[in-house]
């Protein structure tokens, strides 16, 4: 049966998952194609902190023009988390209530079914 400490459980599992997520640093894969190649590029940004407390400056030029897309993938990794927390404090809140409201009586409809049906031989 599902009860109040499964629920914990999960959600406690959804936190460190999304505190890991917000961890990691923030990468960008391009791919380039023309007629003769196809070539995938990954760009590792840095970490969200360092993107968005610091304004980290990039030296190399090949960053440098990447810069803007760093920033709005930290900017949508951020808001994804923040997204995640909040859905998984409504599915806490709700599936609280629906824990407590439901109720330990077993279904006996079968039974009072097969009964019926019995009484009317």
């Amino acid at each position: 049966m599902f009860n109040k400490k499964s629920l914990v459980l999960i959600l406690v599992s959804v936190y460190i998952l999304t505190f890991f997520y917000l961890i990691n640093d923030v990468k960008i894969e391009f791919t380039g194609v023309s007629l003769e190649k196809y070539k995938e590029f990954k760009l590792n940004c840095g970490s969200i902190y360092d993107i968005l407390i610091n304004n980290i400056q990039y030296t190399e030029s090949n960053l440098r023009m990447n810069e803007v897309v760093c920033k709005s993938t930290a900017i949508v990794k951020v808001l994804n988390s923040i997204l995640i927390f909040i859905s998984s404090i409504f599915i806490f809140i709700f599936g609280l209530k629906y824990i407590n409201s439901r109720t330990e009586r077993e279904d006996i409809s079968d039974l009072l079914y097969l009964l019926k049906r019995r009484n009317k031989k």
